[in-house]
């Protein structure tokens, strides 16, 4: 029995003639093949997702950025391993040979953030890629006290790390400070590297990024001097932080990773180093929440094309059609009532249940936005999940591939459930109902019930 396997590699749905795709990060594919109940045919399904078990070696899609797959149209999130262990080994390296060294960081622009999608983004804390621009400025080369010959100070509150700095005539980094020094030039999305380099945990001071500072983010956590903005019901105001301990998952030691801390807290992993010069007082705005769906304005063409560019979706890139909506809804009620015996209770569901086709942009949690469609190619159906990056980019989050099912394929919606809903070709009939979940990882996973 064959699964149709879907790779997540980088590609553009308007991609130039001989361009090539690009990929962002690797992990294997979660991949199913599924009984469908009422039709007797084979539900084909492939998860498109980088699982957890594979995020400590796996780059982050952030390594695009600086690159022409910043601003690709479409990108699709890799399943497979593309760095060898070789190539993972491409560390930069530098060494302190005195104290008080500091590295110029010159002016200019970077893409701060991470992209919707990214292994590890929580993106109620980190921003959508965006290009900021910066004046100048000097930052230590090692963390407080800055001394090769000295263990880096830790277990002191923001405000006594802000004292410190001062005492030696800089201040704390800003966080978009401590970001461009971290991505370097080359725009990396760990420090000096593409993906995290565990001998860096070990040996923190031998590890620089593309502008010589050593030791960010591989160790232990940094204060800056940029506070998390509140977002209603899910945090307060909150000194920001970045870097990660060693003992943490190798997606936290990303360059765009923010986490957020009272300023009063005093931890053994938890250290800062200075900056000098005028401050980048740029801020990241926190994201509001967003109406749980929201109408999706996506032409059948314009579907059709983004398929072509993701090479394992091609087969379902020709004829794409949209279902009926109203016709669509009332077909998986009927069947529903010519399935079930003895019938369920019509009035079991909850009130505020809503059945629709048309594509939906769907924000499970502040900062996230999911582009849902479903619909046919020839005898398929589908249902694929995409990352709104912004604009008319996106990029793919997980597909449901119905093989030979005609449909039509419902979404069941209740705007007061935010990281979950419904899909169905027969409205709670085994086999023929799923769900569409927003994971605790900030995964996004379609399945059969």
């Amino acid at each position: 029995m064959r699964c149709a396997q879907v790779d997540h590699r980088i590609s553009l749905a308007n991609r130039a003639p001989g361009s090539k795709d690009h990929a962002l990060y690797a992990c294997p594919a979660s991949c199913y093949a599924i009984s469908n109940v009422r039709s007797s045919l084979l539900l084909m399904m492939c998860l498109l997702l980088a699982p957890l078990a594979c995020q400590s070696g796996s780059p982050g899609a952030s390594q695009g950025v600086g690159s022409s797959s910043a601003k690709r149209a479409v990108l699709e999130a890799a399943t497979e391993e593309t760095e060898t262990v070789a190539s993972a080994a491409a560390q930069d390296r530098g060494s302190a040979l005195r104290a008080d060294e500091r590295i110029a960081v010159p002016a200019g622009s970077f893409q701060m953030g991470s992209i919707p999608g990214d292994v590890g983004r929580d993106p109620t804390l980190e921003p959508r890629l965006a290009e900021v621009t910066l004046e100048g400025f000097s930052i230590a080369r090692l963390p407080y006290p800055n001394d090769p010959k000295k263990t880096p100070l830790t277990s002191v509150s923001r405000k006594k790390a802000a004292s410190l700095c001062a005492e030696k005539g800089g201040r704390l980094c800003t966080e978009v400070e401590w970001e461009r020094a971290c991505k370097g030039p080359k725009m990396t999305p760990y420090s000096g590297s593409r993906r995290f380099d565990e001998s860096c945990g070990k040996a923190p001071q031998t590890c620089a990024s593309g502008f010589g500072v050593l030791a960010m983010g591989s160790a232990m956590r940094e204060w800056t001097a940029s506070d998390v903005m509140p977002i209603k019901r899910v945090q307060r105001k909150a000194a920001a932080v970045r870097g990660a301990p060693v003992k943490a998952a190798g997606v936290d030691h990303r360059c765009a990773r923010r986490t957020a801390l009272s300023a009063e807290v005093e931890a053994n992993d938890l250290g800062f180093r200075c900056c000098y010069g005028k401050v980048n007082a740029t801020t990241i705005p926190s994201p509001s929440w967003l109406a749980t769906f929201r109408a999706a304005q996506m032409p059948p063409s314009r579907l059709e094309t983004m398929f072509a560019g993701i090479e394992r979706l091609k087969p379902l890139s020709k004829d794409i059609k949209y279902f009926r909506e109203e016709e669509a809804v009332r077909t998986v009620l009927r069947r529903a009532k010519l399935r079930r015996s003895p019938p369920e209770d019509e009035d079991a569901d909850p009130p505020h249940l809503e059945m629709g086709t048309a594509p939906v942009l769907w924000s499970p949690v502040p900062g996230e936005e999911i582009l849902l469609v479903t619909g046919r190619a020839g005898k398929d159906s589908f249902i694929v999940a995409f990352f709104h990056l912004g604009g008319e980019r996106y990029r793919v989050a997980s597909t449901l591939w119905l093989k030979r099912e005609l449909g039509p394929v419902v979404f069941v919606k209740n705007k007061f459930v935010r990281r979950k809903l419904n899909w169905t070709t027969c409205w709670k009939c085994y086999g023929d109902t799923g769900n569409i979940t927003y994971r605790d990882d900030f995964r996004v996973v379609i399945t059969q019930q």
